[in-house]
């Protein structure tokens, strides 16, 4: 198997592969009007737009796009297009990528190598994540995504009902080695403000940033939670709103962690799959982590375990108001301090998700 540039020394297999396909449409080829590739020169005039798209949209609105053929010698047998960016229908609907393999060559893995290798080409242009967008009702293209590393991140119903999954892949584009060690900008800093009663002002100050941190990172796939105490609506919290932002790799800092400096974040912590930025008011913590990330995970299962369990909040609270009669010279000390509650809680809620 091979994967070349649209030809149109495949007109021939071309149009075997196309009587093949019926009146089914053939994923990631490109194909507009398929009646008119039968045609010698109504084929030729189309490979020859295929690969204008690499520098120039097929129409207002639309994205550059690299095609790719997948061979056999001179046997056409599917076609995979890397679309270079997203507009507002290929992120809901559409995806970076789109493949289809010929009815008589499925089965052979052609598919998931032809992945492998568009994967690759997105890390040379740069790209540090692709879209795979599929329906839910297509196991075997579920499976190449799976294969080449796809990590599920939701599902959407399409114009006509269908309902489609999500996907990302890593590239590894810009990947570097992580940091090994813990660094705390200005060292250990004392815990000098105390529990407040919950304040709808709270989630009000995580809309401000969660907007100032979309704009920052424009371009870039990220998600952005409200995490914490502040989060739990009847929890008494520090009137420290805390943020998860998830990023692409966590190594590429140019990415993310440059624009959100100056977008006016302070840095406070790097470590192994994790930074900490917060505002000079030290008023909004945002922790970044990769997309993926186990730390996201939990603190989401917490947040919405103790928003819809009373028992657990009372239980969570009654823990943080008894620390807190305490001095703490180390508010990682204080952290530290609730992880037997916070893991106990945390573990009671993978439970009630799990079958």
């Amino acid at each position: 198997m091979e994967l070349v540039a649209p030809s149109r020394t495949f007109f021939p297999s071309f149009v075997r592969a196309l009587a093949e396909w019926g009146d089914a449409h053939q994923d990631g080829a490109g194909i507009r009007d398929a009646a008119a590739l039968a045609d010698r020169a109504g084929f030729d005039h189309w490979v020859d737009g295929l690969i204008a798209e690499e520098t120039t949209p097929a129409a207002p609105g639309m994205v550059t796009c690299t095609y790719r053929w997948v061979v056999e010698g001179d046997e056409y047998l599917g076609s995979i297009a890397l679309r270079h960016e997203l507009n507002d229908w290929l992120r809901a609907y559409g995806g970076h990528v789109g493949y289809g393999i010929r009815p008589s060559a499925r089965g052979r893995g052609l598919a998931s190598a032809a992945l492998a290798a568009v994967i690759a080409s997105a890390a040379e242009r740069g790209m540090p994540e692709v879209l795979l967008v599929c329906d839910a009702t297509n196991t075997a293209s579920r499976r190449v995504v799976e294969r080449n590393g796809g990590r599920y991140e939701r599902s959407v119903v399409d114009p006509d009902g269908h309902v489609l999954r999500h996907s990302w892949i890593r590239t590894g584009a810009h990947r570097g080695p992580d940091v090994d060690t813990v660094d705390v900008v200005g060292g250990p800093e004392p815990l000098t403000v105390g529990l407040q009663d919950h304040d709808p002002a709270w989630a009000e100050r995580f809309a401000v940033h969660r907007d100032r941190i979309t704009a920052a990172l424009a371009g870039l796939h990220v998600t952005v939670e409200h995490i914490g105490s502040t989060a739990v609506p009847g929890l008494a919290a520090k009137p420290i709103v805390d943020i998860a932002v998830a990023v692409p790799d966590v190594t590429d800092e140019d990415a993310y962690l440059r624009p959100l400096l100056a977008a006016g974040y302070v840095l406070r912590v790097r470590e192994p799959g994790h930074r900490l930025v917060r505002s000079p008011e030290r008023d909004v913590h945002v922790h970044v982590y990769e997309h993926g990330a186990t730390a996201i995970d939990d603190y989401l299962l917490l947040r919405d375990r103790l928003r819809r369990d009373p028992a657990d909040r009372r239980r969570y609270e009654d823990v943080k108001r008894a620390l807190m009669t305490r001095d703490w010279d180390d508010m990682n000390a204080y952290a530290d301090a609730k992880t037997d509650v916070v893991a106990a809680i945390t573990e009671r809620a993978r439970a009630a998700t799990r079958p």
